[in-house]
């Protein structure tokens, strides 16, 4: 193994974001290393060893006692690096062809039996040339797998390095941890289904990531690519080795990430909590077998209302409080100034999360939002006359701005009785999801569910549920997480209508132990 501080002190003289110059640390050398050391002496000889994205040359020449390559290839963007990768690698290896230039651009034409790489990890609007790379995306045949216009460069940079790899070569890889649980990733997660055997997966518990001066979370993963007849790892299967590295590489399971359940092939990273995420694996697909559980229907979820000056169309407001209500209007007061606003222009609607965390009951949602269909006048006409000089954000929409949350309500009926908090801290709130017996609209806050069953809102609050959003949940901070819409079609709901006191954690956590068959802890 062959390392020098000069590999590593040479990346803090480039612009480090925008090359993404952040070499393979020491850590990830030794996951690399163990990795190769699985692949038998005669498929590590009379190779060719590729990186795309070399730096200083640090993943080629760390493993220069493992392998006996026919000839070595790196390319690297930045000159200086380069030049010393070209110093070192020459002195390692024999045939040793070194290119300074951009991969996109020059590595097209190359074909490697093992790559070992970091991909960069450069922010999409940094990019200079973005939309020239979409472009050649496409036109080698990678376009369908680009899920977002914003794909990332690493997204870009594994499509590259399918294109580099030959069948039946090996791929070791530090990746950012984003790739597997973001839509950015899915067509990385496409590809490595359908083309790869994915050997291993690596979450390194020491640091966040496997690159010297990165904060980023990343993992190490470890492919092979199907068809043609080079190497056999020992003891091979299908399935995928989830590992930790703690100072050492451990193993801790196996999974077939062919055969994953949907919420727990948009998150990978829910596989390295391996017990907990099996435990709760299991528990669902049991549940789906015996038809206790069944998945939602896209009909019966929906964002709620996004609106452009809630403090304009919720009443009351910052501005006006509510100071009497009769059959037909709603008095507001502002500052002494009082108006009668007809109720048919009030809609019932929850408004932030926060202002139902006690219980999970909804009587009264607290809040009107402003829903005008038609020309206004007399006192609704005086209310718009005080938003324009509010400057509310909706008046971007025009002469009849005013109608953009009523048009809303109309085209996206976001009408439910469950309804999911957007993102939950889970160390602090006891309430996932409020239910309400009569049919209510929502603010983009939360995820409304349009069936009336109070077994679907309990499951989102019991304890077993928590677990869920904990193992398999997007990660906004350390304590703060959210699942998307797509997530919540992928996990499985309670199937049959059936009433619980939902005034009762304790009778909530009774409730869905008992329906699905589970120990209740004693008290």
């Amino acid at each position: 193994m062959y390392l020098v501080d000069e590999q590593y002190e040479i990346q803090r003289t480039v612009d480090r974001r925008g090359t993404s110059s952040y070499y393979t640390s020491r850590d990830g050398l030794t996951v690399i290393r163990s990795f190769l050391q699985e692949l038998g002496e005669e498929y590590r000889s009379d190779v060719v060893v590729m990186d795309p994205f070399a730096g200083s040359g640090v993943t080629l020449s760390a493993v220069n006692d493992l392998i006996k390559p026919r000839k070595v290839i790196a390319i690297e963007i930045n000159e200086g690096p380069c030049e010393l990768a070209r110093r070192v690698l020459s002195s390692l290896y024999n045939d040793v062809e070194v290119v300074c230039g951009d991969a996109f651009k020059v590595a097209w034409g190359y074909r490697a039996d093992i790559i070992i790489s970091n991909p960069p990890f450069v922010r999409w609007q940094l990019v200079r040339n973005r939309y020239e790379l979409l472009k050649l995306m496409e036109s080698m045949g990678y376009g369908r797998l680009i899920m977002r216009g914003d794909p990332g460069l690493h997204v870009l940079s594994f499509f590259l390095i399918d294109h580099i790899l030959r069948d039946g070569g090996y791929a070791i890889l530090v990746m950012p941890a984003s790739t597997f649980y973001t839509e950015q990733g899915e067509g990385v997660k496409r590809l490595l289904r359908l083309r790869y055997d994915v050997i291993g997966l690596v979450e390194n518990k020491v640091a966040p990531s496997f690159s010297d001066g990165s904060g980023f979370k990343e993992l190490i993963i470890f492919i092979r690519k199907r068809g043609g007849l080079l190497g056999v790892i020992n003891n091979s299967s299908t399935k995928t080795g989830i590992y930790y590295y703690d100072g050492g590489l451990r193993r801790v399971g196996f999974v077939d990430l062919r055969r994953l359940p949907t919420f727990a092939d948009r998150n990978w990273l829910s596989l390295f909590n391996y017990d907990r995420a099996m435990r709760l694996i299991s528990i669902m697909e049991d549940a789906l077998d015996r038809g206790l559980m069944r998945y939602l229907g896209r009909h019966e979820v929906v964002r709620g209302i996004e609106m452009y000056g809630p403090d304009f169309f919720f009443i009351p407001n910052k501005y006006w409080r509510i100071v009497e209500e009769t059959r037909d209007y709603v008095v507001i007061s502002n500052n002494g100034e009082q108006l009668e606003l007809p109720r048919k222009y009030l809609t019932p609607c929850l408004r932030r999360p926060e202002y139902y965390e006690d219980e999970v009951l909804i009587r009264d949602p607290g809040f009107y939002v402003l829903t005008i269909g038609d020309e206004p006048e007399g006192d609704v006409l005086r209310y718009i006359r005080w938003g324009e000089g509010l400057g509310v954000p909706a008046l971007k929409f025009g002469d009849k701005w005013y109608r953009h949350v009523w048009m809303q309500l109309k085209s996206k009926m976001p009408f439910g009785h469950v309804f999911i908090h957007d993102k939950v801290d889970l160390t602090r709130h006891k309430v996932i999801a409020n239910y309400s017996n009569k049919p209510l609209c929502a603010s983009k806050n939360f995820y409304v569910i349009r069936t009336n069953n109070p077994m679907i809102a309990a499951w989102y609050n019991s304890a077993i549920f928590r677990e869920v959003l904990m193992v398999f949940g997007r990660k906004i901070s350390e304590s703060w997480t959210r699942f998307l819409e797509d997530d919540y079609l992928a996990i499985p709901i309670p199937s049959k209508i059936m009433n619980v006191n939902l005034r009762s954690m304790d009778d909530v956590n009774h409730a869905i132990n008992e329906y699905l068959g589970l120990p209740n802890p004693e008290n």
